[in-house]
């Protein structure tokens, strides 16, 4: 079943932001077994190595008024968790170890709970409002550079084959160039896993500045392409365990942004579903023609 948002999910999506004092707190409450024993705010600083006041201030970053609080709902999370062993190749934080069917076990799984994970911290109000400024644009563009071109390039030939007026752009200067000239009644779509690619956050103030509606599609929340976007859809990725699964470019997250990217898609079809419909056949139909028989 689909799991709700959960504390270590909030954790892994903040960790980019912390401090170093407040990411020593995440990497101990992440990674140690024994977080029930934890009951005052003074024994997990002194576990974590910072001070007492780091751990309020990482308190109230997770929205937490009072450390109990917090204690309940990480230690309740926690219990059914137990601690994996770090091998030096691994898939996003995830020990890649065994036979063929134990490493396509670890992959598939951490694929699986990527997926629940974006599907708790989904906002489906805002998924239509996307998907309707989208159907309403003159012109969509979308910009992506890196791993996030899997994104672009999904959304790009989902909606240009049921005839919606859509352009994609991952060279810096076309970026520069495209949003320069855009107008009001076209809308911007970047994205970016971590939401600090230069040319796609200059991009998107670029837009703004004329007055363009920005939707972001990120993985992190407080990212600056998340501070000056008007909308973000967050995808979930376990950024506090993957800075050596990374030097592998896992594609778990790429792959929830490809469900999101299915989402937006559907809701967009629908809008119109008639003519929709009549595009995509008219298109599935010809090009049977380009088939070797």
């Amino acid at each position: 079943s689909f799991v709700q948002q959960s504390v270590i999910t909030e954790i892994k999506s903040l960790y980019p932001q912390m401090n170093e004092a407040m990411q020593k707190i995440a990497d101990y409450l992440i990674d140690t077994e024994d977080k029930e024993c934890v009951e005052r705010a003074s024994e997990l600083a002194r576990r974590s190595g910072v001070s007492t006041a780091s751990v309020s201030r990482f308190v109230k970053m997770m929205g937490y008024k009072e450390f109990r609080d917090f204690r309940l709902n990480i230690v309740m999370e926690k219990q059914e968790e137990n601690r994996q062993e770090k091998s030096e190749l691994n898939y996003n934080g995830e020990p890649i170890t065994g036979d063929a069917h134990s490493i396509c076990k670890t992959i598939f799984s951490k694929n699986v709970r990527e997926l629940e994970e974006t599907w708790g911290i989904l906002d489906f109000t805002l998924m239509q409002i996307v998907a309707d400024l989208i159907h309403e644009a003159r012109r969509i563009v979308v910009i992506g550079v890196g791993r996030s071109k899997v994104t672009m390039e999904a959304l790009y030939s989902r909606l240009y084959r049921i005839g919606y007026p859509i352009m994609m752009f991952s060279d810096a200067h076309e970026i520069v160039n495209i949003t320069s000239i855009m107008e009001k009644k076209d809308i911007l779509l970047c994205v970016s896993n971590f939401g600090q690619s230069k040319s796609v956050v200059e991009g998107a103030r670029r837009a703004k500045k004329r007055g363009i509606k920005v939707v972001g599609i990120s993985s992190i929340k407080e990212s600056p392409l998340a501070k000056i976007s008007d909308y973000t859809l967050f995808s979930a990725y376990d950024y506090s365990n993957a800075q050596d699964g990374n030097l592998f470019d896992p594609s778990s997250e790429n792959l929830a942004q490809l469900v999101i990217v299915d989402c937006i898609y559907m809701l967009v079809a629908r809008k119109n579903e008639k003519k929709n419909i009549s595009y995509f056949k008219t298109f599935s139909n010809e090009i049977n023609t380009e088939h070797i028989r």
